[in-house]
């Protein structure tokens, strides 16, 4: 993973059903889960709005399939422990197609914390060999996109980079995106300048993927900026090597990410980190701390 920075930007839980959705209201979160096309959103308490609404995808064949493109969506739900402590599981399961793999995905939402993570996991259920390019535990396409309870273009993103320096790590502004996009790899922060809210996002493993993240900024108009979508990805490293070490060597060396998966064999994506608060320093040191603890780093020991 690249590096963590830190930079200046200008009580229980209950359960209630609410029409078609599964519903949770955490202390700070707010998280529901809608069978009817198996999506998940995201809010702050006493917001009017979600602040992000999105789903589960996953590149098959060099073929994407999203949540529509499967007829059945079962959600169960459950109480665990995860990395913050107490949550409640939903495991989702987009299912009903003998030609599409099933896709599943756990997404966690801790009680007393104002976070969440989730994971995918590629089920292969339809008899023969396919080949996984991608797998997207985040897909935001429609709508708003993102609502920080402020205007898009008071939004600021901070990316980790590709490497230490690839590219440099800066803050910009929403308009300020290179070819309409602010990528970023490992993890990404977005903050409101008028409403001070933010979301964070961050991988918590890197066991086979690179967490690969892409907010994609739509065609000004006028003065105004909006998002055209966001997507996190457990994908390769070809994406961000074709713009450095592999930029000018032939096709042939230029190789995307293919996995085989056999029937009745599974794959699972990286675990992500998701977080919305008014304190963009408690989620960056957050995911420092949860890095810290998985990763049994050893920030105590003498240099070598």
């Amino acid at each position: 993973m690249g590096r963590l920075a830190f930079a200046a930007f200008a009580g229980g839980t209950t359960f209630v059903a609410l029409g078609a959705y599964c519903l949770a209201q955490g202390r700070s979160l707010h998280i529901k889960i809608n069978p009817a096309d198996g999506k998940y959103t995201i809010a702050m308490p006493g917001a009017k709005s979600d602040a992000l609404r999105a789903g589960a995808a996953v590149e098959v064949d060099g073929h994407w399939l999203h949540a529509s493109d499967y007829p059945r969506h079962a959600v169960e739900q459950s109480q665990v422990q995860g990395y913050l402590g107490n949550a409640t599981d939903w495991q989702v399961t987009y299912s009903g197609s003998s030609e599409h793999p099933d896709l599943i995905y756990h997404l966690r939402a801790y009680t007393s914390e104002p976070y969440g993570d989730i994971q995918v996991t590629v089920r292969n259920t339809t008899g023969k060999a396919i080949h996984i390019e991608g797998i997207r535990s985040l897909e935001a396409t429609d709508g708003q996109i993102l609502n920080l309870g402020g205007a898009a273009e008071d939004d600021r993103v901070l990316s980790d980079s590709w490497s230490e320096d690839r590219p440099g790590m800066t803050i910009h502004d929403l308009a300020d995106a290179k070819q309409r996009m602010h990528r970023a790899v490992g993890s990404q922060l977005i903050y409101n300048r008028s409403s001070h809210e933010s979301l964070f996002i961050g991988a918590l493993t890197s066991e086979r993927f690179l967490t690969v993240l892409r907010l994609h900024v739509a065609n000004s108009s006028g003065n105004a900026t909006g998002l055209a979508g966001y997507e996190v990805d457990s994908t390769g490293t070809t994406e961000l090597q074709m713009e450095n070490s592999v930029e000018d060597s032939p096709a042939g060396d230029q190789v995307q990410l293919n996995l085989s998966v056999a029937p009745g064999a599974e794959i699972s994506s990286e675990r992500v980190l998701f977080g919305l608060s008014q304190d963009y320093h408690q989620q960056l040191d957050t995911y420092g701390s949860l890095i810290r603890q998985i990763h049994h780093a050893r920030t105590s020991a003498p240099p070598p």
